[in-house]
């Protein structure tokens, strides 16, 4: 299974990479800016002069799809920007990951080129004031194109002995949040690799973000809101497809089956057979699947500070 590699970004991808020459002016920020590309390139250059004027200790643009444009023309124009084009499929935690191996800042934002990025949407005020935090992920406010919230207060709650997410988009200042919208944060580079980053087996890019998001939480790390970091999109928001597949099944092995006691974590054998009459892959292959599971919890038993069952039953009660 191997689901969470033990060195970060286990998953390798090959890639082209252009620019990243050493800025001429000193960076304002230490924070490098990841930007997650869709294909918008008649916004790019627009883009690359915000992030630029930001004056942030780096800048990675990094693509989706290899076949989208020729970026010869803007590692010319931009030659402080790194250009990453992977040549392998890969979805979005998979491409922050591999742009966080390029960055050595202490902390790192991830945008999207479908927002309204403007010069001023990280100072060195709030950029100092979100790293004092000392948390692994805060998550700004984010508006529609129209100006209306969207929901970024996410809370785990319990259905059935299911999992069920509650959202909101009234906030407060350091509110706690399960996992950051879109992907959209200020991480803590340092806390982001020891979690060992998004798991590159977890194709579905809801389930893998939720992945990561309820490990943090399980492993003893915090996602919280800000009101003063906000951002808004300039174009759709693209929702995230959150129907159970093989992606949602990786996920529950890997955060909802282990039991917290005695300081470590377990998953119980007894729970394979509720696992296997639900998971529909047939019984050898869920054997399979849950075997590697609990060896991947048993290896990382000392890292857990909660099972799934605390996490959602003291939810909120700080």
């Amino acid at each position: 299974m191997n689901t969470t590699p033990s060195i970060f970004n286990e998953k390798q991808l090959n890639c082209v990479i252009l620019g990243g020459r050493h800025p001429d002016q000193e960076p304002l920020l230490k924070v490098a800016a990841i930007l997650l590309n869709s294909g918008n390139r008649h916004k790019r250059e627009q883009i690359l002069q915000s992030l630029t004027a930001c004056r942030f200790e780096k800048i990675i643009s990094i693509e989706n799809d290899s076949k989208n444009y020729n970026l010869e023309d803007f590692a010319q124009a931009f030659p402080h920007v790194k250009f990453i084009i992977p040549l392998d499929h890969a979805n979005d935690g998979d491409l922050v990951n591999l742009a966080v191996s390029e960055a050595a800042s202490e902390h790192f934002v991830v945008l999207r080129d479908t927002m309204n990025i403007t010069p001023s949407i990280l100072t060195a005020t709030l950029s100092e004031k979100l790293s004092s935090q000392d948390v692994f992920c805060i998550t700004p406010r984010v508006f529609s194109r129209t100006g209306q919230a969207i929901p970024v207060l996410f809370a785990p709650s319990a259905k059935r002995a299911k999992l069920k997410i509650d959202s909101s988009a009234k906030v407060l200042d350091g509110l706690p949040t399960l996992y950051p919208f879109n992907l959209i944060g200020y991480y803590d580079t340092r806390r982001f690799m020891a979690l060992g980053g998004f798991d590159g087996k977890i194709k579905n890019p809801y389930w893998q973000n939720l992945d990561l998001a309820f490990r943090a939480w399980l492993w003893g790390e915090r996602i919280q809101l800000s009101t003063t970091f906000t951002v808004a999109f300039a174009d759709e928001i693209a929702a995230f497809d959150s129907t159970p597949d093989l992606s949602q099944l990786r996920f529950f092995l890997k955060n909802m089956a282990p039991v917290f006691k005695k300081e470590r974590a377990e998953i119980p054998f007894a729970k394979f057979w509720g696992y296997a009459w639900h998971s529909s892959c047939g019984f050898f292959e869920s054997l399979r699947q849950f075997k590697a599971a609990r060896s991947w919890v048993r290896e990382n038993r000392c890292r857990f500070k909660m099972d799934a069952y605390k996490l959602i039953s003291e939810w909120g009660r700080e």
